[in-house]
């Protein structure tokens, strides 16, 4: 059984975990929004991954085949070692998001009697969101030691032409 396209719908208990987004009552984020964070996941690592996956108008996962060589058959679409990845960069994504928020509410203040500060909060989310990078990294191959992937192709105008097949007029 071949499948060619699918939602990323599936991961989002995954990415409620890795978020801390546990409790079914209270969720903090819909599911619209983890689910365009998931799609925008993808897009994020499109060109970590030189165009791997490819997204189509109803925010659908597909592969590509022009461009790649899948390990495993689908299904799933998404191999199982690119989900990793693509749920960590759907946290980072919406974690960012959570933190620019709450970035205009973080600070500290005081009086004679009492004083607040979220500051450290603050410091805590961005320490989080540094620790997902770095695991984010570890998944995937450093862009500076990738080679690029080198394609043949006739040059216009040149096919059929005596000099390149060596013989006389």
């Amino acid at each position: 059984m071949t499948v060619t396209t699918t939602n990323l719908d599936y991961l989002l208990p995954f990415l409620r975990l890795r978020i801390g987004d546990t409790v079914s009552g209270s969720y903090r984020y819909t599911d619209e929004w983890l689910q365009t964070a998931l799609v925008s996941a993808v897009w994020a690592l499109h060109t970590r991954w030189s165009g791997k996956y490819l997204i189509d108008a109803n925010n659908d996962v597909e592969r590509n085949t022009d461009m790649w060589v899948y390990t495993y058959d689908s299904p799933p679409v998404v191999e199982a070692p690119d989900f990793m990845p693509i749920i960590i960069m759907a946290a980072i994504i919406v974690l960012e998001g959570s933190l620019e928020n709450l970035s205009w509410n973080v600070g500290s203040w005081k009086d004679a009697e009492i004083s607040y500060s979220n500051i450290q909060s603050g410091r805590t989310k961005e320490t989080i969101l540094g620790k997902l990078f770095a695991e984010l990294e570890s998944y995937l191959i450093p862009a500076t030691k990738k080679l690029k992937r080198s394609l043949k192709g006739s040059l216009v105008g040149y096919q059929g032409n005596v000099h390149e097949s060596g013989q006389d007029y």
